[in-house]
């Protein structure tokens, strides 16, 4: 199983200098990068850190996903003094030497500022920001369902090529009376960093009100920089009376549909020219999808705009029909109009041939290594299968379906081993994660000592299993508990998945910890 490599970090934060600047707080950061992110840590406090005009600084190992593209840090707003004044972060790679820079120069405070306890900084290298601001206008529809109508109070999280937006609460909508039964609610969010491409959506509520179920229609969420919306198609209960009774639901980006019959898009061409023959003649290229054949790609070459040198690397931008995946590409080596062609054959060595397609991201490599010799005539050319394709994230989650999990959570047979304190998961694969669910079933007592208790939940399809998150809250009288394992069943696939655990989760036993990250037993 591939696991990214840690690099060694030096990090140092300043507070501001402003009256109450400092705080008791806890602090959290999460790290977005080119690469991933990395899971949200808490920040050491010791030896009176995060004072008011003090600059702090820490060794962290930090999951290899530079160049880092933005930073969210959140404050739990706990303490005796629970606002912060953040005024700058710094973040130097010990190996390279690199700097990552993060300006803020705010409260994080409920009274103070913004109002907020979160924020995020786009990383700024060599004086240049690394992401772009956007707005998004998030519209959304409930069903013309009876009962459809919910009291609760309503979260999303969007989902781009560019990370995840945080934890965004639906409040203020023009409606004064918001999610009734066949009516549209619009929020808007300022001044946040752009997401890209969306792919996907989590939707949940808290389940409160007197009549807190909900039947969600879709999801329209507009990227007003970019003037684009992506749809989110739903059409199901948030409930625990009411269908498969979950409150949270992920949902693929319906663009991925639209897509399917989108007129045009652009492709990057990269041509690596090897050692083998240069040439000073035209070049084209029609590329074969599984929807569309491209019409000719022509480059012409030049004198003043010369490609195809020895040795050498040439990028071209196509405007073509969406074609689908591409399967293979037709390659030719034409002379100029007029050209002398001597005898002896003249070839040019094409190595590699690499195309990107723009609006999602899709990456097909073409290994080339051919020697295509020079024709007046297009009907002379060589056909070369694609060797490999990386699909972008965006693209692969939206092509993802809905999938139900068996859960499987076996309690220790030690005495003491149950808990009665709220229990919750969250399980990590290769194309995302479910979020944190709560495992609960109504008058049932669940994980006592030497039980096994099951659970369903639903999620997009997550792919290769990685790591569960098993925790407690530490509510009842005896919150302590022992897990055996947890074991994860694909129920479309069949394909089951064990994490052994044979540790407490116990602030009075063991390490203290009261959860536990377990991964896929051997």
């Amino acid at each position: 199983m591939f696991r990214r490599a840690q690099v060694l970090y030096e990090m140092t934060v300043w507070t501001g200098d402003v009256v109450g600047g400092g705080t008791d707080s806890n602090i959290f950061m999460t790290l977005y990068g080119i690469n991933g992110s990395t899971e949200e840590v808490k920040l050491d406090k010791k030896k009176a850190r995060f004072e008011r005009e003090q600059n702090d600084t820490f060794i962290m190992e930090i999951l290899d996903i530079a160049p880092f593209t933005k930073m969210r840090i959140r404050i739990d707003g706990l303490g005796s003094r629970p606002e912060w004044f953040l005024e700058r972060i710094l973040l130097k790679n010990m190996n390279t030497g690199d700097l990552t820079m993060f300006y803020y120069g705010d409260w994080l405070s409920q009274r103070k500022g913004k109002k907020t306890l979160v924020c995020e900084m786009c990383a700024v290298i060599d004086g240049e920001e690394m992401m772009e601001w956007t707005s998004y206008t998030v519209s959304v529809k409930t069903s013309d369902v009876l009962g459809a109508g919910t009291d609760a109070n309503v979260f999303i999280i969007i989902f781009g090529e560019n990370g995840d937006s945080g934890t965004l609460a639906l409040k203020q909508s023009a409606n004064w009376n918001k999610f009734e039964r066949n009516s549209t609610d619009t929020f808007n969010f300022s001044d946040m960093l752009s997401l890209g491409h969306l792919c996907k959506l989590r939707v949940w509520h808290d389940n409160k009100g007197i009549f807190p179920g909900w039947h969600l229609s879709h999801v329209d969420v507009k990227d007003n920089s970019r003037d684009e919306t992506f749809r989110f198609q739903c059409d199901c209960w948030l409930s625990k009376s009411e269908g498969d009774r979950q409150t949270v639901r992920d949902f693929a980006c319906a663009n991925n549909e639209i897509h399917d019959e989108l007129e045009e898009t652009t492709y990057e061409i990269v041509i690596e020219t090897g050692n083998g023959g240069e040439t000073r003649e035209n070049v084209w290229l029609i590329l074969e999808g599984r929807k569309n054949r491209s019409k000719e790609f022509l480059v012409e070459n030049s004198s003043r705009q010369r490609a195809f040198r020895k040795g050498t690397t040439d990028t071209f931008e196509f405007d073509s029909v969406y074609l689908g995946d591409i399967a293979s590409l037709c390659v030719g080596h034409l002379a100029r109009e007029d050209r002398f062609i001597p005898k002896r054959e003249l070839v040019w060595h094409v190595k590699t041939i690499t195309i990107t397609e723009m609006e999602y991201g899709n990456v097909y490599f073409f290994n080339c290594d051919s020697l295509i010799p020079l024709k007046r005539k297009r009907k002379y050319f060589k056909v070369f299968e694609v060797t490999k394709t990386t699909e972008s994230f965006a693209s692969k989650v939206q092509s993802l379906v809905p999938v139900k999990y068996e859960v499987i959570v076996t309690t220790g047979y030690e005495p003491g081993a149950g808990t009665d304190a709220n229990v919750f998961v969250t399980i990590f694969g290769s194309n995302g994660d479910t979020g944190k669910r709560e495992l609960k079933q109504k008058m049932r007592n669940l994980f006592e000592r030497g039980s096994t208790d099951r659970f369903f939940l639903e999620t997009l399809e997550l792919g290769e299993l990685r790591k569960v998150r098993l925790e407690h809250d530490g509510s009842g009288c005896c919150a302590g508990w022992l897990v055996d394992r947890v074991e994860v069943t694909n129920t479309s696939t069949g394909v089951a998945t064990i994490f052994t655990c044979g540790r407490w989760l116990d602030k009075k036993r063991g390490d203290g910890l009261t959860w536990r990250d377990l991964f896929p037993s051997v």
